[in-house]
Formats: C-alpha cells, sequence, structure tokens
C-alpha cells in the first residue's frame, strides 16, 4: 500500500514517522458547539497519495465505505461527548475523529488497541474517516472508557436512526435471537464452593498482615465479590428446587456464568447477547446478560421503539423464547409474538413421557383431555408460596388401565397436569402458531437474525469477548453492534446505489432509441441521455 503524506503547511513543525515529510499543522482549532472546548481535528481533504488527493484515490479504488461511515457519523450530535472534557488542559481529539476510528477497525476486525493505533497510520479509508489523526493506544482505551454510557445507549440509537433513515428501511417487522460468547478467562480454574470460601478466608488473612497493601486489598474486594455472586446463584438454584453440587465459578471473571457454548465447544465461563433486527438485518436494540436471554426483550422492545419512533408490529423468536416473561412483554407493549415452543410437543425432555402440551385444554367445562381421549378433572388448587406459583391440579381417576400409561406418567396415582395464569396465554399462542400465515411468517426469522451474529463472528472477529468483567464486555459488544449497522449502510447504501445507475441507464437506453422528431419536439438536444450529479 502507498505511504499516504499530507500537504505541508508553512508553519508546521511537526514530522511524520520517518522524519522525512512535513505535514499539516494539528494545531487545536475552534469547534462548533458552545463547549468551550478546542479539539484537535484533521482534514481528509489535504491528504494526497503522490500527486492524487486521498478521495480522489479511493474513489478511484471504489471504496465506498470510508465515506458513508464519515457522513453518517458527521451527522451525529457530539456535543454529550465534548461535554465530558474540561475545558483546560492539553486538546483532546475530536470525538467524531475518534468513533471514527474505533467503528472502522471494527468493522474490519480489529479489536485490539495497538493495532488501532497502527490502523490509523495505515490505512487509506480509516485515514479518510479520521482526517489523518494518530492517537496512541492508551488514548483510545481512555475514550472508551469515558463515552461507556452513550456508546450503550444515547449515540447507538442517534446513529441507528439515522441508519435507518438513509437506508429507507423500516422497523416493522423484527426477529430476535441471542447466542453465547466465551469470556476472556480460561475455562479451567472454575472454583467449587469450598475453594471460593477458601480464597476468602486466605484474602481477609493477608489483609490483617498487611492492611496497607494496595495489592493485597485488591485482591480482598475481588475475592469478596466472587463470593457474593456465587452465593447469589447458589441462592437462585435452591429457590428453584435445583441442586447447587455442579456450580462453578471463575475468580478471575465471576460475572461469567458457566454455561455450555455454541457448535459443540463444551462448557465455559460466558456470556449472552442479544439482538433484535430488522428485514434488512439491522440491529435495533440490544443487550447482554451473564445467562438470560428471555429478560432482555422488554428493554429492547422499548430501545427498538425509541430508535425508530415507533414500535414493531410483529417480532419473531424461535422456541427458546416460549416464556411467559417473554409474552407478557409483548402483550403489555401490543405487539404480535410469533414464537413456536419447541421441538418436545408430545414428549417430555427428561422422562420421554407426553409433555403438557399434548393435553388439550377446554375452558367451557375446565377439564383437560389426553392423547388417549380420557377426561382430567379439577381436583385441587393451590395459593402461592415463596417457591411456587399459584396453580390448579387436574387429573384422571382412569390411568390405571390405559394403554398409553407407560407413555404418560410413572406416578401411582396417575398423570397430573398443574395450570398456572398463565397456560391461558401459552395456549394462544399455539393457536396462532398453528396458522399457515403466521408459519408462513415466522420462517423468515433465520433469514433476518442467524446472518448478523455470523458476520459478527466471522467479518469482526467476535468469537471471545476481549475484556473483563460485565461493564466492559457490554461497552465491547456495543461497538460490535455499531458497526455491524455501519457495514449494513454501506451494503444498503451501494445496492441502492446499483439500482439507481441501472434506472439511469434504461431511460438512457429509451431516449436514445426515440425518433428524431420526437426527441426534438421533447426538447431533448443530445443524443446521449445526461447523467445525474450524484452519479458523476
Amino acid at each position: 500500500m502507498s505511504t499516504a503524506r499530507k500537504v505541508p503547511s508553512p508553519d508546521s513543525k511537526q514530522h511524520d514517522l520517518f522524519g522525512e515529510v512535513r505535514v499539516q499543522d494539528a494545531r487545536p482549532r475552534p469547534n462548533a458547539s458552545d463547549t468551550g472546548r478546542r479539539f484537535v481535528t484533521g482534514n481528509p481533504h489535504e491528504i494526497v497519495l503522490g500527486t492524487t488527493r486521498l478521495e480522489d484515490y479511493l474513489k478511484q479504488a471504489g471504496q465506498r465505505a470510508p465515506f458513508v461511515v464519515a457522513h453518517l457519523l458527521g451527522q451525529q450530535d457530539w456535543l454529550p461527548f465534548e461535554q465530558r472534557y474540561a475545558a483546560t488542559g492539553r486538546a483532546p481529539y475530536a470525538p467524531r475523529l475518534m468513533m471514527g476510528l474505533i467503528l472502522y477497525g471494527v468493522m474490519q476486525g480489529v479489536h485490539s488497541l495497538r493495532e488501532l493505533e497502527r490502523l490509523a497510520r495505515l490505512d487509506l479509508g480509516c485515514m479518510w474517516v479520521t482526517g489523518g489523526i494518530a492517537p496512541d493506544h492508551a488514548n483510545i482505551g481512555r475514550f472508551i472508557v469515558l463515552h461507556e454510557d452513550s456508546l450503550t445507549q444515547g449515540f447507538f440509537e442517534s446513529l441507528t436512526r439515522a441508519i435507518l433513515k438513509a437506508g429507507g428501511s423500516g422497523s416493522t417487522r423484527l426477529a430476535g435471537d441471542g447466542t453465547v460468547i466465551e469470556a476472556a478467562c480460561s475455562h479451567y480454574n472454575l472454583l467449587r464452593e469450598e475453594a471460593v470460601k477458601a480464597r476468602t478466608e486466605a484474602a481477609n488473612k493477608a489483609v490483617e498482615r498487611a492492611p496497607d497493601d494496595p495489592a493485597v486489598q485488591r485482591e480482598q474486594q475481588r475475592s469478596k465479590q466472587c463470593q457474593d455472586i456465587f452465593e447469589q446463584r447458589q441462592a437462585a438454584r435452591h429457590s428453584h428446587g435445583k441442586s447447587s453440587e455442579t456450580l462453578r465459578i471463575n475468580g478471575s471473571e465471576p460475572e461469567a456464568m458457566v454455561q455450555r457454548l455454541k457448535r459443540s465447544r463444551g462448557f465455559a465461563p460466558s456470556y449472552k447477547p442479544s439482538v433484535l433486527a430488522n428485514e434488512d438485518r439491522i440491529i435495533t436494540a440490544h443487550a447482554l446478560d451473564a445467562s438470560s436471554e428471555t429478560q432482555m426483550i422488554a428493554p429492547m422492545l422499548d430501545q427498538s421503539a425509541r430508535v425508530a419512533g415507533m414500535r414493531p408490529e410483529e417480532v419473531l423468536l424461535d422456541a427458546g423464547y416460549f416464556d411467559d416473561e417473554v409474552i407478557e412483554a409483548t402483550l403489555a407493549r401490543d405487539v404480535s409474538l410469533l414464537c413456536p415452543e419447541g421441538q418436545w410437543p408430545a414428549r417430555t425432555r427428561d422422562e420421554g413421557l407426553f409433555h403438557k402440551s399434548a393435553f388439550d385444554y377446554h375452558p367451557q367445562t375446565d377439564t383437560y383431555h389426553c392423547p388417549a381421549g380420557q377426561t382430567l378433572i379439577l381436583m385441587s388448587r393451590s395459593a402461592a408460596t415463596p417457591r411456587t406459583r399459584e396453580h390448579r391440579v387436574y387429573g384422571a381417576t382412569t390411568c390405571g388401565d390405559c394403554h398409553l400409561r407407560a407413555n404418560c406418567t410413572k406416578a401411582a396415582q396417575g398423570r397430573r397436569i398443574k395450570r398456572y395464569p398463565e397456560d391461558e396465554q401459552r395456549e394462544a399462542l399455539r393457536l396462532v402458531m398453528q396458522h399457515p400465515q403466521a408459519r408462513r411468517i415466522f420462517s423468515q426469522r433465520k433469514a433476518i437474525v442467524e446472518p448478523v451474529f455470523s458476520s459478527l463472528r466471522s467479518q469482526q472477529g467476535l468469537n471471545r469477548f476481549r475484556r473483563r468483567g460485565l461493564q466492559a464486555v457490554k461497552r465491547e459488544f456495543a461497538l460490535h453492534v455499531l458497526a455491524h449497522n455501519l457495514s449494513r449502510a454501506v451494503a444498503l447504501l451501494a445496492a441502492l446505489f446499483t439500482c439507481l445507475y441501472a434506472v439511469w441507464r434504461r431511460l438512457g437506453d429509451a431516449v436514445n432509441n426515440f425518433p428524431e422528431r420526437a426527441r426534438q419536439s421533447a426538447g431533448l438536444r443530445h443524443r446521449s441521455y445526461p447523467r445525474p450529479d450524484f452519479m458523476r
């Protein structure tokens, strides 16, 4: 790749890396906002390659991505970023250029801060986006941490809104999905309950011996955090009647949950990011949790509504979201939910017996009908307790002679069905999913959202998180989501340009085929149709 240089300035005293070419003066320029702060900026129009301007060079090479990224970032309001800097001291780099460097790098699969520093100096497209600034890795890292809240909320929503508008993309139908991505820690050094307590005790004794040692104090805080998280997860399992004997935690990354990874790669500490994407595969909402996907649906629906300015009409989710919390979230927001119950409609997963969904409920008689045609009547009612929900129990007295008993129950008293208050909503969703039109629409889910995670993994390299801690992982995933949306904007605008160019060619052919008399009467004086300005 050719080495880029900047047009020299007469009063410039800075030199490039090799000390041979004088570079453009990087003195702070007045900022357009009213913060009173001055920022170090750059002008990409002044960068040249030999005798060719960088702008012309990129256009001749057919590189549209830098122009799209720079244009979309230039439309954003950077005042919330600029207000976080002090009015005195050394001038920082302009937030728009710093964000352009980070997102353009993530689009190329660059994650390391040092690699981003290198990208800013060597990549021509990056030079156009950043105006030629070259911050070091420490400045880039501080910038990300300083603007953490804006990355995950305000800036994401503003930039995604601009991308939707630029591409003419709608958000009436969304598809959601989640995945499991390994955390930045070893999956071998996992601690059991005894090891967690022993680590805390050792840290407390170390503090008693050296109370003023900062390293010892930090270890005590980390061990205490690890024990608190472990006890919370242990209590959560016990509240659901589950054993905690298999519970493990990583001492260096306690917020990550040990869970099964994708593609049969075993168990490891990991996180679960989730997204909602529209039909153009633009992510309109994202969230990340240690282990839950269903709890993220409600906040993602609200975020998508803020981005698009309207609530979606339909949301398509896979069987893993067939959950009472998801159903209630969509009903409360008047969103149509399409979600199958799963792959086990007839048998239970654990025992190979008939699943509850195989029993038909009849509200007129308040009874269930089993697969063998027998009637299950109401036998008891149970109020809510700290460990169980309110429910009613249905059963039959004719299970003893049933020919399907071996496939239905192993209990001596026969099969019992518990009906909870939310079962009515589940049954309504099952009926909806039996409709051919609903199935046809739901079949589009894979084509909408599955390529999103494929792009994040293959193109942007998100196979494992590189930051530690839940907040740092959320920042990292937010940057990947922003970079993905910018990539989609580049692809959509390129497709739009291709369509407009095809229309222009057809119009030109049609005009050139007009008879000469018809051309003159229509006021067309040239034999070739004029090319529009935006295609020149």
